[in-house]
């Protein structure tokens, strides 16, 4: 039996929002190794988050790890946007771990040690999970050599043939280009986050640079906001390619 028919029969799960969903092609191909790329300010861990709770609505078991924030930070944060990730957590269907420590310094021997023990509890796990999220890779990238990277790339195709699609984001300008063009070329789908100004809005941008899966046709570009009340808020208005 193949890794896209051996989970629920799913070859794609729900980003939790329709009108996003029709965008991408009817939704995010899975299992699959995705990468999120965007700079400050273009909503990467929301559009993370938006994914989990897409996935976890179809039914999907997923482990987040945030380098960014606190467990109790990030449910509050992304409940704040409508994309209410506590109940999935309370009832285990969601974990959460946090590799963020405030006062922690950030030194490659410990950084080094801490992403192994990462790939290793994937591995040990991919049994129980379907979907695992690392929101950010950058600061891990940061200390790692070639080798690490490919363990990470590794450990990815790994997955996938499992049955677990595996959510990175990472920092556009801040992780090294060479390093950043390795992720890229090894993912199933590679989803760019930027920001666009349209009729003096400043409104969000997803470019669909590969999505390798999906069963419908994607729009390559895709404007959207972040709103309070609803989320995820498709802008219907076409951005033209930079």
């Amino acid at each position: 039996m193949s890794s896209r028919a051996s989970l629920h029969g799913l070859t794609v799960f729900s980003t939790g929002n329709e009108e996003l969903d029709s965008r991408l092609g009817g939704g995010v191909p899975h299992p699959s190794f995705i990468v999120v790329e965007g700079e400050n300010g273009t909503a990467k861990t929301t559009f993370a988050a938006q994914l989990t709770l897409g996935a976890l609505k179809s039914g999907l078991r997923a482990v987040f790890f945030t380098t960014e924030s606190t467990v109790k930070q990030l449910l509050a944060q992304t409940k704040n946007v409508t994309i209410d990730l506590t109940s999935y957590y309370i009832k285990g269907q969601l974990v959460i771990h946090t590799i963020y420590l405030r006062d922690r310094i950030w030194d490659s021997k410990w950084i080094k040690s801490g992403f192994g023990a990462l790939l290793s509890y994937l591995l040990e796990n991919r049994e129980n999970i379907q979907l695992a999220v690392i929101d950010s890779l950058t600061p891990l990238l940061e200390h790692l050599e070639p080798d690490d990277l490919s363990r990470l790339i590794y450990t990815a195709r790994l997955l996938v043939a499992n049955g677990v699609s595996l959510i990175v984001t990472i920092h556009t300008g801040v992780v090294d280009e060479k390093i950043a063009k390795h992720i890229r070329a090894a993912a199933d789908v590679y989803y760019q986050l930027g920001l666009a100004s349209v009729g003096g809005k400043q409104v969000k941008v997803l470019r669909v640079v590969k999505a390798r899966g999906v069963p419908g046709v994607v729009e390559g570009v895709v404007a959207f906001d972040v709103d309070p009340a609803f989320g995820i808020k498709i802008v219907p208005i076409v951005v033209a390619h930079s």
